[in-house]
């Protein structure tokens, strides 16, 4: 079965298919299932292969990891990438995490200092808060108590 998303405004993505294997051609070809696709919804959107075994570029069963990971709705697919990727990360406070960088291989969102491991507990953990990065970059993290 091969999977496809539909990517909207934005490059985000609106929604993921299945496509049966008999209409994908032998060898199995992207553009085939894009053109059944686009003929079945009547619409003209972009669809893009991916792959359901597939999360931060490793391929579950020890095949060919396409496009990075397999995406949700709301995902973003980064064409000049060629990966699908979360959205940027939001911090404690609601806030952009305009300090963290996509990793462009894994396509997985990476903070700029490590989150620390030390005093987590079953009622408290880290997150993490872009403006205390702003102010002082060693910080970032900031422990959350529930």
């Amino acid at each position: 079965m091969a999977h496809f998303a539909q990517i909207g405004r934005n490059n985000k993505v609106i929604d993921v298919v299945r496509v049966d294997n008999s209409f994908m051609g032998t060898p199995e070809k992207e553009t085939m299932g894009q053109t059944y696709l686009k003929e079945s919804y009547g619409i003209t959107s972009e669809w893009v292969q991916c792959s359901f075994n597939t999360k931060a570029n490793v391929h579950s069963e020890s095949g060919t990891p396409l496009r990075a990971n397999y995406p949700n709705v709301g995902w973003i697919y980064d064409d000049a990438n060629d990966i699908f990727h979360r959205a940027r990360p939001k911090d404690k406070d609601g806030d952009s995490c305009e300090s963290w960088t996509l990793n462009t291989t894994t396509g997985i969102w990476s903070a700029p200092i490590t989150k620390p491991t030390s005093g987590v507990t079953e009622t408290s953990w880290y997150v993490w808060d872009e403006s205390a990065y702003k102010a002082d970059n060693a910080q970032g993290w900031v422990k959350s108590d529930a």
